[in-house]
C-alpha cells in the first residue's frame, strides 16, 4: 500500500495499470481495491463516510428512525409501492376482500399452471 501511495503522491494521473507494471518489477502484488484505497488517502477521489450504506439505511428503517428522503427511490419501471388497505369504513374492508380473493385467485391459476408443466415435464 507504501508503494502505491508513494507512486500517487508523485504521480497523481498515475493509472492502475502502470503502477501495477512498477509493483511487480519489485515482487510486490497489489489489487484494485488497494489503488482505489490509495487514491483516497492520497485525496484524488471522494469517498462517502463508513456507516452510511445499504446496511444503515436498512438498521435505521428497522429502527423507524430513516426519513422518506434517505430511503432508495424506485427505479423506472417499477410499479409503485400500494398503499396499506383502510378499514375505516365496511367499504374499505368489502375492497380489501376483494382484492384478497382476486390475488388469491391469480395465485391458485398460477400454481395449478406451475403444477401441470411440472406433470407433463416428468411424465
Amino acid at each position: 500500500m507504501e508503494f502505491i501511495v508513494e507512486s500517487l503522491k508523485s504521480n497523481r494521473d498515475a493509472k492502475y495499470a502502470d503502477i501495477q507494471a512498477a509493483a511487480a518489477k519489485k515482487k510486490l502484488k497489489i489489487y484494485p481495491i488497494m489503488f482505489g484505497r490509495a487514491q483516497t488517502l492520497v485525496g484524488i477521489v471522494k469517498a462517502a463516510p463508513r456507516g452510511q450504506g445499504k446496511a444503515a439505511r436498512a438498521k435505521a428503517k428497522a429502527a423507524g428512525v430513516a426519513p422518506v428522503a434517505a430511503m432508495p427511490k424506485r427505479g423506472p419501471g417499477r410499479p409503485r409501492k400500494q398503499a396499506a388497505p383502510t378499514f375505516d369504513s365496511l367499504e374499505g374492508i368489502v375492497n380489501a376482500v376483494k382484492s384478497s380473493e382476486q390475488a388469491k385467485n391469480r395465485y391458485r391459476a398460477a400454481l395449478e399452471r406451475i403444477q401441470s408443466i411440472l406433470a407433463d415435464a416428468l411424465s
